[in-house]
């Protein structure tokens, strides 16, 4: 392997930043809408530029991401660093205090860029439904 990009232990860094800007818990799919907001924060009004740069097949790529997030979460859940809890509509995750304190040792310039956003596309999505994400999504990407 020469790269760690599009890999699950790259989301699970991301996730972990993700979980530790949001209070709430959060689905798979809300993980993967969320992510998909912060990481093309231009799309959905909430930066200047998308962090990744510009995609044309965004949509396309949703499904890879939520492959890479389940994969991703298995890790992140047997290293204590995510807990997971069942609810009526499925599995929801949040961070542990291992996780934040782990995510908190970050030092990059990508890791603050990404937090930053991940804290506005928590803001962003909170209040909304999967479904009207998904409806946002495939209006504005």
């Amino acid at each position: 392997m020469l790269s760690v990009l599009d890999t699950p232990f790259e989301m699970s860094l991301r996730l972990l930043l993700l979980l530790s800007a949001s209070e709430r818990t959060m689905t798979t799919d809300m993980l993967a809408l969320t992510d998909t907001v912060a990481v093309f924060g231009a799309n959905f009004g909430i930066a200047d530029e998308n962090l990744h740069g510009e995609k044309a097949y965004v949509l396309d790529e949703f499904d890879a991401r939520r492959e890479l997030i389940k994969e991703a979460l298995k890790l992140l859940v047997t290293q204590n660093l995510v807990r997971v809890k069942k609810y009526d509509d499925g599995f929801h995750y949040s961070v542990s205090d291992n996780g934040r304190t782990h995510s908190a040792e970050f030092d990059s310039e990508y890791a603050a860029e990404y937090l930053a956003l991940a804290k506005k596309a928590s803001d962003y999505t909170q209040g909304k439904t999967e479904r009207e994400l998904f409806k946002i999504m495939s209006k504005r990407t």
